[in-house]
């Protein structure tokens, strides 16, 4: 197992119940990727209400939590479980290649090579492993655009994920992008630097922690079957159900009324024209992050210049923007996103096609490579339950107990099937986010492993409460080895 975050802890505990032998290696001193200390920028915080951020066998009663919080949750879980004796923190995989063998697609295990973090000096420790998991996070290779005039700029440039507490205090900051990094970066800048500027190419959309003029918390909108049966319907007809198919002209009128609820409950409206999202929902709710406290505010206080525009070179005092304007700056931060890449991975293993998308059948295993899974790729809005489910779907996969295992060229089939629906509802994905299809994306996984998606007592349930939470999928170890025993 590569990485100790969510998806690593999560899916060694769902291989260890199922008598796997487990080695978790992580490149942090403790569990839990970016929340802990060396892996976040300061003041991250997660934006899932109440019972959203949990595990679905250990209740977690924070909202809205801190990092801190965070990381606590994530350690109990792992001590919990077992999967805390199973880390081995400060480690870092630099090398994971196919043995051959008589296994499928020729390979029998895969040889890791690994060393203490940061020490390039040191020996490097080879093991050899029956399976390989991959779970080392999309967050952690920084894409900073390569912009012209970089040796003129005498100030300080950063990616988001390098930002520390101190680094914005009495100083001129510029941060770039327009996702959730981005805003919440700004809004802090907004309260300790001398100024704060957001510069982004266009306005993402924002969730407000709480639809309809405020009184709805939104999970009770968008992690429930009815909420979901409003969006396109989903690529995989199996998991499509009578309710999504309501007719396109209610759900047009439908989204309308939304879309000026979540101008209203999110404080856009109050904001410029120019401020506010272009393109009508749902298009463009992959992108869409809880919009910050403060935001808003700051903004209409003067406390945050927003600029709508690309970004085309640096300056001697800051940057240059396409419309001619030039801002200037002590601080860049670059919250423009990351690379998913996988450098440790041997090259005989195809991850991304030419447009730089992930190939993943199901979202989670390479066509052609065997016995190696990845976990956190197959990324939803409630993304904590779905590297759950993906860990139960990848065990028993490796089991070999899924209702079917289709050969090679049937999954680079499903593979384009599902990135050709993907780039035209959910465009600008890289093939691995499947953004507020939480519950589709849950019941696609079920089926496979035989299990029933049906999660509720009753019908009124089953549609109107939030399906998308962990502890609906509680006891699903125990449910796949019953049916394994059945088959």
């Amino acid at each position: 197992m590569v990485g100790a975050g969510p998806g690593g802890i999560v899916t060694a505990k769902v291989l260890l119940e199922n008598d796997f032998d487990v080695t978790v290696f992580d490149k942090y001193q403790q569990v839990g990727g970016i929340w802990s200390s060396e892996g976040c920028y300061d003041g991250l915080a997660n934006q899932s209400a109440l019972r959203i951020f949990e595990f679905a066998d250990l209740p977690n009663r924070l909202r809205f939590a801190s990092a801190v919080d965070t990381q606590r949750y994530l350690e109990k879980y792992a001590e919990t479980f077992g999967v805390l004796d199973r880390v081995r923190p400060g480690t870092e995989v630099i090398a994971i290649r196919p043995v051959e063998g008589p296994g499928r697609a020729g390979v029998s295990g895969w040889s890791v090579d690994s060393r203490p973090t940061g020490d390039k000096a040191a020996d490097v420790h080879r093991e050899t492993f029956d399976y390989v998991v991959v779970a080392s996070g999309a967050h952690h290779h920084a894409r900073l655009p390569e912009l012209p005039g970089r040796e003129s700029f005498r100030g300080t440039v950063l990616h988001s994920n390098e930002v520390r507490a101190g680094t914005f205090t009495d100083r001129r900051v510029v941060v770039v992008g327009g996702g959730k990094s981005a805003l919440d970066l700004i809004t802090r800048a907004a309260h300790e630097a001398a100024s704060a500027t957001i510069v982004q190419r266009k306005v993402n959309w924002m969730i407000p922690e709480r639809f309809l003029l405020g009184l709805v918390n939104y999970k009770w909108i968008l992690f429930t079957r009815l909420g979901e049966a409003l969006l396109p319907r989903y690529h995989d007809p199996a998991c499509v159900r009578p309710i999504d198919r309501i007719d396109e002209r209610v759900k047009r009128a439908l989204w309308w009324l939304i879309t000026r609820d979540v101008l209203l409950s999110t404080g856009l409206y109050r904001l410029p024209r120019q401020l506010r999202p272009a393109p009508a929902l749902p298009f463009h709710l992959v992108h869409a992050g809880v919009m910050p406290r403060g935001y808003v505010r700051a903004v209409r206080r003067g406390l945050i210049a927003p600029k709508v525009s690309a970004v085309e070179a640096y300056t001697e005092k800051g940057l240059r923007l396409a419309t001619g304007e030039e801002v200037t700056a002590d601080v860049i931060v670059f919250a423009t996103g990351h690379h998913k890449v996988f450098p440790f991975l041997d090259s005989s293993v195809r991850l991304h096609d030419d447009d730089g998308r992930l190939r993943l059948y199901r979202g989670i295993v390479p066509p052609g490579a065997d016995r190696l899974g990845l976990v956190g790729f197959r990324q939803v809005f409630n993304n904590i339950m779905g590297v759950e489910l993906t860990a139960h779907w990848l065990t028993s996969h490796f089991r070999s107990t899924l209702r079917d295992t289709p050969g090679e060229q049937e999954m680079l089939k499903a593979i384009d099937t599902r990135l050709a629906w993907q780039e035209q509802v959910l465009p600008g994905s890289g093939g691995y986010d499947f953004g507020p299809y939480n519950i589709h994306c849950a019941d696609e996984l079920l089926h496979d492993m035989g299990l029933p998606s049906r999660r509720a007592g009753n019908l009124l349930a089953e549609y109107l409460l939030p399906a998308a939470v962990a502890h609906r999928y509680a006891g699903l170890t125990r449910s796949s080895s019953a049916n394994e025993g059945r088959a």
